[in-house]
């Protein structure tokens, strides 16, 4: 099975803005303090972050712009 180049790109896109979601809330926190939060597994799905659960942050949305202007 192959996999065209644009759904890879896609892939891509959807994989770093799910990552960032996920991440958007703990972005500035060490290890220690994720775990003391959200205990030994860390975070294991979307959490609060900017007043919205899973959002999606400026660094998404500058992946975005970007791929836009490279079209």
């Amino acid at each position: 099975m192959s996999i065209s180049l644009r759904s890879r790109f896609r892939g891509c896109l959807l994989g770093g803005a799910v990552g960032d979601a996920l991440g958007a809330g703990i972005e500035f926190l060490s290890l220690a303090e994720i775990q003391a939060r959200f205990g030994p597994s860390g975070v294991t799905g979307y959490i609060p972050a900017y007043g919205r659960t899973g959002a999606i942050t400026d660094d998404a949305q500058m992946t975005l712009f970007t791929a836009e202007g490279l079209i």
